[in-house]
């Protein structure tokens, strides 16, 4: 983890979140929250606010009328929705201007959106009460690789020339030649950025969430939302026959896989105007 850190803490410009991300982060959770005072907030940053009405003007939503103003925007599209757009918006301005070497941006932002949406329609599936807190997990859990390709592209590139087909042999061969897996940076990449020590156990332990204690259902959500996304990037059917990157993830989440070609076109319904919105497609 020692390693991790120190990979995480040579990107300068990854050390932190905008301010703003917290002022809204902390805003979110006072019970007498004011829609106004949260506009005002967000107003002070063009790229969000632009991103906010977009997703509310877009066909997902499906408003009779367009939506000109924030607070309207916000009110329409609720709280907890606006959580997820101001971390995904801050997050894409963060990463805007990384270009690795041999790294498909485009398909690195499908893929996250796609872990996200997933991981919050598992999350609702199960009546979890904290759908926002999926859809962040299933953000950030491939940011690791992000902060790998720039700190240490050259080591990534032998990675990717010898690893096997697969997450988990690439995870594998990044332990071998790197000396840390793109999981071990990701929890240190949130720790850097002082979100919750939960958050980044999950993503810590996503390729084996057998392994994560208290965090197991959630990590294994995780997992099977990363199948399921491989599955729908590859064109292929995100149904019960996907294969999965851990066999007992399933069980350990609790998701029926019955369900799975239902989330995967809810995913698939939203994923482009989402992307488009971000300014990431």
């Amino acid at each position: 983890m020692h390693l991790a850190q120190e990979l995480v803490a040579s990107q300068n410009h990854l050390a932190s979140l905008p301010n703003l991300y917290y002022k809204v982060r902390e805003a979110l959770l006072d019970q007498d929250l004011d829609i106004g005072d949260l506009s005002d907030l967000i107003a002070a940053d063009p790229a969000i606010t632009g991103s906010l009405l977009r997703i509310a003007n877009s066909a997902f939503y499906g408003f009779p009328r367009k939506i000109e103003t924030l607070s309207r925007a916000i009110s329409l599209i609720g709280l907890d929705q606006v959580g997820e757009i101001v971390l995904a918006s801050t997050l894409a301005a963060a990463f805007s201007g990384i270009r690795p070497h041999r790294m498909d941006m485009g398909r690195f932002w499908r893929g996250s959106i796609r872990r996200a949406l997933l991981c919050r329609q598992f999350a609702r599936s199960l009546g979890e009460r904290d759908a926002e807190r999926a859809f962040v997990v299933g953000l950030l859990s491939d940011m690791g690789h992000l902060v790998m390709y720039h700190a240490v592209p050259d080591l990534m590139g032998i990675v990717l020339d010898t690893a096997q087909d697969g997450l988990l042999a690439q995870a594998e061969q990044e332990r071998s030649i790197v000396g840390c897996d793109f999981t071990e940076v990701g929890a240190a990449l949130c720790a850097a950025w002082h979100l919750p020590a939960s958050i980044g156990s999950v993503i810590a332990c996503q390729l084996t969430p057998e392994q994560g204690g208290e965090h197991s259902a959630e990590a294994a959500r995780l997992n099977l939302a990363i199948s399921m996304a491989e599955c729908l990037e590859r064109g292929e059917s995100a149904g019960a026959s996907c294969p999965l990157l851990c066999d007992a993830a399933p069980d350990l989440a609790g998701v029926d896989l019955a369900l799975m070609p239902v989330f995967a076109e809810h995913c698939e319904a939203q994923l482009e105007s989402v992307m488009t919105s971000l300014g990431v497609s």
